[in-house]
């Protein structure tokens, strides 16, 4: 019932050359003729290449979203839309070659493609029950919020400004002018070394007390409202720092994390009602499991990850020396 097949590393030198050397020009990418493509919908070609391979525009909108979704992008430029479209067109050329086509055949690779086909197919099955069956009402989302005020609390902030001085001669010619009542930010754009906040008028931004305060977050949250501190020594100069603002604790607004709620809590019954649909599944099932096989499996697993701890343990020791 439980066989264990091992296989030696692949090597990979000579497809990434040959695929660098396929994928480093870019494709002469022609106008269609006017009028060719022309498809209502996603079905709308977008590229050809040839006369067996062609590109709509639902698979080009699906390659960028999952672009979009592995960056982090939220818009893509025009050079990366085409590169995007390039790369559907190799991988279609490449599928229309019969060597390509020949791996429909291999076992391993139509096995994966069976277990991607299930999964997607359980996910899209499981997404469609949730949908239906799991609902979030503001009610909900009200109360949610009411009894776990404490996580939605606002520490105490201060609105914070700066001056930073080279020596500490010129931060205390700044000091005195400031006591003799020269204005705050004036002095800042005139002589602070940090020009950003300098032309800001030596404006750092709004800052929220910490359980570990910072070095900066000490002298701060010692300052009442516009009262200037002393001299601070640090890496880049010496500092003069004013508080602008000062913020009281409080709490979040509930319109500013109602959505917020409403996901987590749809996430949590989702996963309770998936829970639900495959315990009903396990109860009608047969299930028998090869405990000895598995611990054969559990072996393997350890044993591997011994020798790779091994090997990275040994590249360390190599490259330390």
């Amino acid at each position: 019932m439980c066989g264990t097949k091992r296989r030696g590393k692949t090597v990979l030198l000579a497809l990434v050359a040959a695929m660098a050397a396929f994928l480093g020009p870019s494709l002469t990418v022609r106008a269609l003729p006017v009028g060719a493509g022309r498809v209502a919908g996603g079905n709308q070609i977008v590229a050809v290449a040839g006369k067996n391979v062609a590109i709509t525009r639902a698979q080009l909108e699906q390659a960028i979203a999952r672009y979009k979704e592995k960056s982090g992008k939220a818009s893509l430029t025009k050079s990366e839309m085409t590169g995007i479209l390039e790369d559907l067109l190799r991988r279609g050329l490449l599928l229309q070659t019969a060597a390509v086509k020949a791996y429909k055949k291999d076992p391993a690779v139509r096995a994966k493609l069976k277990d991607y086909e299930d999964t997607l197919i359980v996910a899209r099955w499981a997404e469609d029950q949730i949908r239906t069956q799991v609902q979030v009402s503001g009610k909900e989302a009200r109360t949610y919020y009411e009894k776990n005020l404490p996580q939605f609390r606002t520490p105490p902030r201060v609105k914070a400004s700066y001056i930073l001085l080279r020596t500490k001669d010129e931060a205390e010619m700044v000091q005195k002018k400031l006591k003799e009542g020269q204005d705050f930010a004036q002095l800042a754009k005139q002589y602070s070394i940090d020009l950003p906040t300098g032309q800001r008028g030596g404006l750092i931004g709004t800052i929220s007390e910490s359980k570990k305060p910072s070095s900066l977050g000490k002298v701060l949250f010692l300052l009442a409202k516009d009262q200037v501190s002393e001299i601070i020594p640090t890496r880049a100069g010496f500092a003069i720092f004013k508080a602008d603002e000062l913020y009281a604790p409080g709490f979040k607004p509930y319109d500013d994390v109602a959505n917020d709620i409403r996901q987590q809590l749809f996430r949590k019954k989702a996963r309770d009602s998936f829970k639900r649909i495959v315990q009903n599944l396990e109860k009608n099932a047969d299930i028998k499991i090869d405990k000895d096989c598995l611990a054969k499996i559990e072996k393997n697993l350890q044993k591997a990850q011994a020798g790779s701890e091994g090997q990275e343990k040994t590249a360390r020791v190599v490259s330390n020396k």
